[in-house]
């Protein structure tokens, strides 16, 4: 779309040119164009990085969240399988709450962690909870095991809100419409003031791929898990697979 609109720009600009009476292609005028030209191609350059930083740091924070997300999980697991065998129903509780946020975060992912029984977000995080705090006494040792899972829960539940929120923010539809309009006025520039040959025509070709390949990265980058440059799966699978030595000195999480 947006090369297709650059091109088309382009194209109208040298039809135009060739109608255009003499006077308007003396070197006045075509100073006057190129002054104006100029100052529009500064300004898009200047908007465009802007832009495209800004989605990039959009994209770092979902995979930091994510990240952060799936070591907190890990550690989850790992306190639960040292407490034994009575955390049994906490960490199959643990595996369909993070099998039923793949299958919602990632739709077309077939995942290999069991299906909960429905209940998503809060209420599956509810769950976990209640199992972990349905867990039979078994000492000091397990009671302070339990704390601990309990806490990195709430980290798993904080974290998985500022998801939630990171994932409501997306392009500024209006915002990429004023850049995309600024882009067809260079071009159709462009063609006002390019004679058509082979070696002009191929450079118009070449800056509006390089154009529309910024908008398409500020369009990846806000679509963190769906685009050409996503977020794997195994993001949060992996955190559920670790098979590490339990550690009997976990610390909770520090709160963020």
């Amino acid at each position: 779309m947006f090369l297709g609109a650059m091109l088309c720009a382009a194209l109208i600009g040298m039809r135009l040119r060739a109608r255009l009476p003499a006077d308007h292609q003396a070197d006045p005028s075509r100073e006057a164009v190129l002054r104006s030209l100029g100052f529009v191609v500064t300004l898009t350059a200047l908007v465009i990085g802007f832009l495209v930083s800004s989605a990039k740091a959009y994209y770092a924070e979902v995979e930091q969240e994510l990240t952060e997300i799936s070591s907190d999980v890990a550690a989850l697991d790992r306190i639960l399988e040292h407490v034994g065998p009575q955390a049994e129903p906490a960490r199959v509780r643990l595996r369909q709450l993070i099998g039923s946020a793949v299958r919602t975060v990632w739709p077309n992912h077939a995942t290999g962690l069991p299906k909960g029984d429905g209940a998503k977000g809060l209420a599956a995080i509810d769950q976990l909870a209640e199992a972990i705090g349905a867990m039979p006494a078994g000492g000091a040792q397990v009671s302070a095991l339990q704390s601990q899972a309990l806490a990195y829960v709430l980290a798993i539940e904080r974290s998985g809100f500022k998801l939630k929120r990171l994932q409501e923010a997306r392009a500024q539809g209006p915002l990429m419409a004023i850049v995309v309009s600024w882009l067809v006025v260079i071009f159709l520039g462009f063609g006002l003031l390019t004679p058509v040959n082979r070696t002009t025509s191929t450079a118009t070709i070449l800056a509006a791929f390089t154009a529309a390949g910024a908008m398409l990265l500020i369009l990846e980058f806000y679509s963190p898990v769906t685009g050409i440059i996503s977020i794997p799966p195994s993001a949060l699978e992996s955190a559920v697979d670790l098979r590490a030595e339990p550690l009997p000195d976990v610390q909770p999480p520090a709160p963020r």
